[in-house]
């Protein structure tokens, strides 16, 4: 099953370029790759009440181990990824999850704008220890991640995320972030039976639509080991905003609160790099019916190589 199919174009970095300090920040000779990669993910959803946290009612993404591999040629990007058989938490349930991401900006500043679509979901089954399916429902958000990295003239996010640039000496920076997002639940053919909660139900069948707006900060760092040829880069971020329900007579604003963090690690050559990440969510979203929390977590491996520019242009335009 495909986890996602991504074409995109990426704006070059060099329209936004600014000064960066050359004893800490180095770019790369050779500016395109080719990546492998492989990983695992999870997404799980709980609506809670107000008053009473306990009483949870759970639906799961039907995560799974995935490959993929991606290209990076001048100003274009392409990525094709499917998921590994066998390695889905229900290998029975028909699922389709959609992400698009895209990365440009400049050293201080880094905009990635987001697409995702989750198409079924599982709803646990706590006495047998397996899942439900869960057809007809959809999960789909759009938005925007803008970060603003205070120190960027030491620092360089690109080094820690991508390993695209190299940072020579080791450094930290206090990043502030804003995020607007778009988030939409359709349930076509409610099904009373599926959700022994009232609440939930009554949530999922009313197909909620809202928009938020969350303003985050936190704090990441680059260690440097090996001659610079070795990164460490953990983070941690917190936010808070509030959002507002489309489809609803309520026009009050409702909190939303946001948890991250990550690292990732590994070695970054001047021709060959290969790293793990990881990284861990917790998005609460306090809606009028129940709240609902996201959780999401990723670990994956990456590998990589640095080529150069080709002697002709490809038809033309690369």
């Amino acid at each position: 099953m495909w986890r996602y199919l991504f074409l995109s174009v990426i704006f070059p970095a060099s329209v936004f370029a600014q000064k960066t300090d050359s004893a800490y920040i180095q770019p790369f000779q050779r500016k395109n790759t080719f990546e492998l990669y492989s990983g695992t993910y999870s997404t799980t959803f709980k609506f809670r009440t107000h008053r009473n946290r306990q009483h949870n009612y759970k639906l799961a993404v039907n995560s799974s181990g995935y490959l993929g591999g991606d290209v990076s040629y001048k100003w274009l990007y392409l990525q094709y990824s499917v998921n590994i058989p066998g390695t889905e938490l229900d290998n029975k349930a028909k699922y389709h999850y959609r992400l698009i991401r895209m990365q440009f900006g400049s050293h201080a500043v880094s905009v990635e704008p987001f697409y995702n679509a989750y198409n079924g979901l599982l709803i646990p089954n706590h006495d047998h220890r397996g899942y439900e399916a869960f057809q007809g429902i959809d999960f789909t958000n759009a938005g925007l991640d803008l970060f603003y990295y205070i120190n960027h003239k030491k620092y360089s996010y690109k080094a820690a995320t991508s390993f695209s640039e190299q940072q020579l000496q080791s450094a930290g920076a206090v990043f502030l972030a804003a995020t607007p997002l778009w988030h939409q639940i359709s349930w076509r053919k409610p099904t009373p039976h599926l959700i022994s909660d009232s609440s939930t139900y009554n949530l999922l069948s009313s197909n909620p639509s809202w928009l938020s707006l969350v303003f985050k900060g936190g704090y990441t760092h680059n260690i440097v080991l090996g001659q610079h040829k070795w990164i460490i880069a953990p983070a941690v971020m917190f936010g808070a905003g509030a959002l507002h329900e489309l489809n609803t007579n309520n026009y009050r604003l409702q909190a939303v609160t946001d948890m991250q963090g990550w690292i990732n690690g590994g070695y970054n050559g001047d021709k060959y790099y290969a790293y793990l990440n990881a990284s861990w969510e917790n998005l609460n979203t306090n809606l009028l019916v129940k709240d609902m929390h996201r959780t999401d977590w990723n670990l994956g491996f990456t590998l990589g190589y640095r080529f150069a520019h080709l002697p002709k242009k490809i038809l033309g335009i690369l």
